[in-house]
Formats: C-alpha cells, sequence, structure tokens
C-alpha cells in the first residue's frame, strides 16, 4: 500500500477518536494534594474525603504504571517520586480527583473521577496526568478543574511493567505507559 494511502487511513481511524472529545461537554472536578486539603474544603465532609482518598489508593496499585528498575520510573517521573511495591515501582501519586458536586440533580455526583489517583510526570506542564496517561490539565487556585468525562473514568488495570521509561515523550501509549515497551510483570 502507498504511503499516503496509509496515511490517509491512519488520519480516517483518529477521525472519531478526535470528534468524539471534541465533542464532550466539559465537566469540573476537584484536585486535592492531600486528605487535609480536601477535609477543609466546603464539598467534602471529613469522612467522605478518607473514603475517596482509601480508593484513590486502592485504585493507585492497581492502575498505576509499574516498573521493574526504579530508573525507569524515575526517567518519567523524576528523582524520589517513585516508590516500591515488592519487587516493582510505581510513581508516587500526585494528588487525587473527585467529582464537583452536582447541585443541579438529585443531590447526586458526574459519574467519573471518583477517588481517582493523579500523576505528575518528570519535565511535565505542571498538569496532572490519570493511570491512562490522559492530561487532566491544572488544577486552578481552588482545586477545580476542567476536563472531558471521558478522561474521567476509572483508569484500566495494569498487568504488565513499563520495560523503560518515556513517559512523557510517549504519551500515545495510554494502556502501557512508556511508549508501549512492556513485558510479563
Amino acid at each position: 500500500m502507498k504511503r499516503s494511502k496509509k496515511l490517509t487511513l491512519a488520519v480516517m481511524g483518529l477521525a472519531p477518536i478526535a470528534l468524539t472529545a471534541c465533542s464532550e461537554k466539559p465537566v469540573d472536578m476537584l484536585v486535592y494534594k492531600t486528605l487535609a486539603e480536601c477535609s477543609s474544603d466546603v464539598y467534602y465532609s471529613e469522612q467522605e474525603c478518607k473514603t475517596e482518598f482509601d480508593k484513590a489508593q486502592k485504585t493507585h496499585r492497581s492502575a498505576a504504571p509499574k516498573y521493574q528498575k526504579l530508573s525507569a520510573c524515575e526517567s518519567d517521573f523524576g528523582r524520589n517520586r517513585c516508590d516500591s511495591m515488592g519487587s516493582l515501582y510505581l510513581p508516587l501519586i500526585a494528588a487525587y480527583m473527585l467529582p464537583l458536586p452536582n447541585k443541579s440533580s438529585s443531590g447526586g455526583y458526574y459519574g467519573g473521577g471518583f477517588g481517582q489517583p493523579l500523576y505528575r510526570t518528570r519535565g511535565g506542564s505542571g498538569g496532572y496526568r490519570t493511570g491512562d496517561n490522559y492530561e487532566i490539565g491544572k488544577s486552578n487556585k481552588s482545586g477545580k478543574i476542567s476536563t472531558v468525562p471521558s478522561k474521567t473514568k476509572k483508569p484500566s488495570v495494569k498487568t504488565k511493567t513499563v520495560g523503560r521509561g518515556g513517559f512523557g515523550s510517549q504519551a500515545a501509549a495510554r494502556g502501557s505507559w512508556g511508549g508501549g515497551k512492556s513485558f510479563g510483570g
């Protein structure tokens, strides 16, 4: 197949994804760096904050990128931003995301983002990324962040380890982090 046809097919394959993201109505989420930050805010009670923080910790263990070498994790997230979990290394949680309570409905909440751990990459824009490597941006001074619903869904469970660093420059590898170079873990 000619190169131009391959390129055309590749662009056509990405079009539905791009159009979906562009057509999504932004939602406001809340980003908290600590449990105390959440507890001192007006949106959630101390117990709700604790429950969601615990959910973020649990999700982190299953959905964070996993590395076999500390150097590979630090290559993506920076020095002293990784921790060991048995024989694997995971980035530290930089914050966690919760939905902004929806006052307009019957007291319910927007359906995504509950207790979702967020990460910061080394040399990144200062914004946050989810466990599936979606950049959700930076929060403002009040802790609010505007993003699209598809980026707030629960991250996928990572069953493979990242074989090398490169997350920051390989953002297209959503599920495996680090450019898709992974091996059994």
